[in-house]
């Protein structure tokens, strides 16, 4: 049997099984010839699935093969790469997890196993500080001078902040889809998509014209989790997206951190939940992850520690701390213009008083000193 014919019935088995990639697995582990598989008789297929009469239906069916090599020939042309994890260029931490995909689409020449990968998630309604912390981050990772790859589901917010801060950066990253490679979602992000074909790569396991679901977005954290060492998560609510994610990443054995955030802000509310149960470390500096994924570390200097997440600057707090009282409030651009801070810096030192507890916000975004 030929490597084409093998992909066939491989691609045929995803087709009937990707929602079900573990017994697509014990499919593959009882049959060493795919086609042996498809050889079976109908009662034989009864003997295995029982009750399951939906599988024994999708693969009884006369066109299920045909279908399969047509999908081979439309990769082929489109230039798509289908993986299994019998190959070499399959992710290998993916391939580690008992509910890897049993076919990955791959649109790119991304490299998945010759570098570290790192996977950045977060909230679609990401606030400023969200995105800002979300490039910071990215470009920590840059100067780890480990150039991982950053994993993100290419959705709004967070993810697709990652995705091109990653790119703005010179780092490979890879969007995982909720649907079919021929349905980028969301549409919008189509341009953003093509060129991290170019610098990376957009991977899905869901065959060709397979449209988005609730139930494909859970998939897809899998598949986020699964292919890399850590999972950072920058904003998230407590029932967000990037919860499921963290399971996922948890179940797998994945490094999990979080960035804290204000306890008013809604979007930091499952961040910080993760912290207080000890499901997540905080990222708080550069050296978080390479300390945690033992990265090389020349690159550390005591120089390089100034510019972190936390400055832990106090002449500057003291500036904010200076511009505020406790019987009136003030808002960010007021703060930022009486000290000459950045916003960047300014909300991060404000986050770092306010857990500190030496100021409070008020729910409308303003500040004010924290009674003693």
């Amino acid at each position: 049997m030929s490597k084409e014919d093998d992909l066939v019935y491989l691609c045929a088995l995803n087709m009937v099984f990707y929602n079900s990639p573990k017994t697509g697995h014990a499919i593959t582990d009882s049959f060493e010839n795919p086609a042996d598989f498809f050889s079976l008789p109908h009662n034989a297929l009864k003997e295995l699935f029982g009750k399951k009469t939906g599988y024994i239906e999708k693969l009884s069916c006369a066109e299920l093969l045909d279908d399969a090599y047509k999908e081979v020939k439309w990769a082929e042309e489109k230039g798509v790469r289908l993986l299994s994890p019998g190959n070499d260029d399959y992710p290998q931490r993916l391939a580690s997890c008992g509910d890897a995909p049993l076919m990955l689409y791959v649109a790119g020449d991304a490299d998945f196993n010759d570098s570290g990968s790192v996977s950045v998630v977060g909230t679609r309604l990401a606030s400023s500080y969200g995105r800002e912390t979300c490039r910071k981050i990215i470009s920590h990772l840059k100067e780890s001078g480990c150039d991982p790859s950053i994993v993100s589901g290419l959705a709004y917010g967070i993810d697709v902040c990652a995705h091109r801060a990653a790119l703005d950066s010179g780092l490979r990253t890879i969007g995982v889809l909720p649907c079919g490679i021929d349905r980028i979602y969301p549409s919008r992000h189509r341009n953003i998509a093509a060129e991290m074909t170019v610098r990376g790569a957009v991977v899905t396991e869901f065959p060709r014209g397979t449209g988005v679901t609730r139930y494909g977005f859970i998939k897809r954290n899998r598949i986020i989790a699964g292919m890399s060492e850590a999972v950072i998560v920058v904003e998230t609510r407590i029932k967000g997206g990037s919860m499921n994610t963290v399971e996922y990443a948890l179940s797998y054995g994945r490094d999990v951190f979080a960035v804290p955030g204000r306890i008013s802000d809604v979007n930091s509310y499952g961040c910080n939940y993760l912290i207080s149960k000890n499901m997540a470390a905080i990222y708080c500096s550069r050296e978080t992850v390479p300390a945690a994924l033992g990265w090389k570390k020349e690159y550390i200097s005591e120089a390089s520690l100034q510019n972190d997440i936390f400055s832990f600057d106090e002449s500057k707090k003291e500036k904010i701390l200076l511009t505020l009282t406790s019987a009136s409030s003030s808002d960010m651009d007021s703060i930022m213009l009486a000290t000459g801070l950045g916003f960047e810096e300014a909300s991060a030192l404000m986050l770092e008083l306010e857990m500190e507890g030496r100021i409070r916000e008020n729910g409308d975004n303003e500040y004010y000193l924290a009674d003693d």
